[in-house]
């Protein structure tokens, strides 16, 4: 059954098509540590789930540390909540809630086997609401984590809900074929609907509120004003731009599909427009996004972390000529040819190589003095087989290596 959304999502993505971003996109890093299905980030830990539950410390994500990693179900892990000490995780036919006092030994306070299989799971005021895969979502009482125990349901007029959002007493239920739900929490036990956004009977695979503003994902990116609940209307609908999981900060919304993360300008809810895009090497499954770098969950690839900067941001970076830098090279997955960046301080002689993973050297791309300065250099990767390559800057006795990955 875990597999259902990734069949029909891959289907529906597949033929999802744009031109280039206008925002600058670039892989900082990758650790394949995990092979997450859903990702939680909590401050500087990111919290993964599979097969296995793991726990990562990415306080520096070039050199993330597995702090963490075992079976505590014989179930495939499907959402993860962090919700101050605790971690609730949705299963395969059941619900875990974690001690996570100590990250490095979580302690399982309870775990429910059960009927549904439960594909995300939110809390608030000791309050879970589970999204499950058997046409309901269920309520349950968390306030006793040694106990918790189902206070209410919705199992009318529903389908399989793949993912929730939460604001004040508003629920709001992303599902197969019914779209989105809103329900009416002030009550827990007794969710009250109160409106449907289902254009074209969609399917709705997640769901983030912003603003009065509904958005919804499935092959496409849906705004709905809600700001007259009775009666919401559809703002804009951008077609190719959705996919599995969506996550917002800022004026961007971040959606991840079958091959690429897609960052969309939302500034205009009735005007949504594709800022950017990374092409990814496995369904992003989970997003998260914090100060400007996204982390994405890529089902057989690890944690991908991402940045998309605002062209301002850029200019800033660009001058800032205090350091030594090397960035990462743009695009990364490249094929054939690719750009990197780099900055000196002073006049210097500067080298820049790219070496195969077995520390062959395969070119030399700077081998000159520069002076003080922002410096880009282009790598043509005709006639290289795909793999994993480095690059390395040496620049007086400053010298940083990078990874980067040729795919044809």
């Amino acid at each position: 059954m875990k597999y259902l959304k990734i069949l029909i999502l891959i289907v529906l993505v597949h033929t999802a098509a744009y031109g280039q971003d206008s925002l600058n996109c670039r892989l900082l890093t990758t650790t394949d540590l995990v092979s997450p299905y859903t990702l939680a980030v909590k401050e500087n830990f990111a919290f993964t789930g599979s097969t296995r539950f793991s726990i990562l410390n990415i306080s520096d994500i070039y050199n993330p540390i597995l702090v963490y990693d075992d079976i505590l179900s014989n179930n495939w892990i499907n959402s993860i909540f962090i919700n101050g000490d605790y971690g609730y995780l949705g299963l395969d036919y059941g619900f875990i809630i974690l001690d996570l006092s100590s990250y490095e030994s979580p302690v399982v306070l309870s775990h429910l086997v059960m009927n549904e299989i439960i594909e995300d799971v939110i809390v608030d005021n000791n309050i879970a609401y589970l999204g499950t895969l058997n046409y309901a979502f269920l309520v349950f009482d968390v306030s006793d984590p040694l106990n918790p125990y189902e206070i209410g349901r919705v199992d009318q007029n529903i389908d399989d809900v793949w993912g929730l959002d939460l604001h004040d007493s508003l629920l709001f239920a992303a599902s197969e074929d019914t779209g989105v739900k809103i329900f009416e929490i002030s009550v827990p036990s007794n969710p009250l609907e109160l409106a449907t956004l289902n254009p074209q009977n969609f399917v709705a695979s997640d769901v983030k509120f912003k603003d009065n503003i509904v958005y919804a994902t499935t092959t496409h990116l849906y705004a709905f004003d809600i700001s007259d609940i009775a009666n919401p209307q559809l703002l804009d609908t951008l077609e190719g731009a959705g996919g599995y999981a969506i996550d917002i900060e800022g004026n961007y919304a971040y959606c991840t599909s079958n091959s690429r993360l897609s960052v969309i300008d939302i500034s205009n809810a009735a005007d949504l427009k594709v800022a950017g895009y990374y092409p990814l090497p496995s369904p992003g499954i989970n997003v998260f996004v914090k100060n400007k770098i996204v982390h994405v969950a890529c089902q057989t690839d690890g944690i991908y972390f991402i940045q998309f900067d605002e062209p301002t941001f850029i200019k800033e970076v660009n001058n800032n000529l205090n350091d030594f830098s090397l960035s990462q090279n743009y695009p990364n997955p490249f094929n054939p040819s690719s750009t990197i960046s780099y900055s000196v301080p002073e006049i210097v002689f500067v080298s820049i190589k790219v070496y195969d993973v077995l520390g062959n050297e395969i070119a030399t791309l700077v081998n000159q003095e520069k002076p003080a300065g922002n410096y880009e250099v282009k790598l043509d990767a005709t006639g290289l087989p795909s793999g994993i390559y480095l690059y390395k800057l040496q620049a007086g006795s400053f010298v940083e290596t990078k990874k980067m990955v040729l795919m044809k």
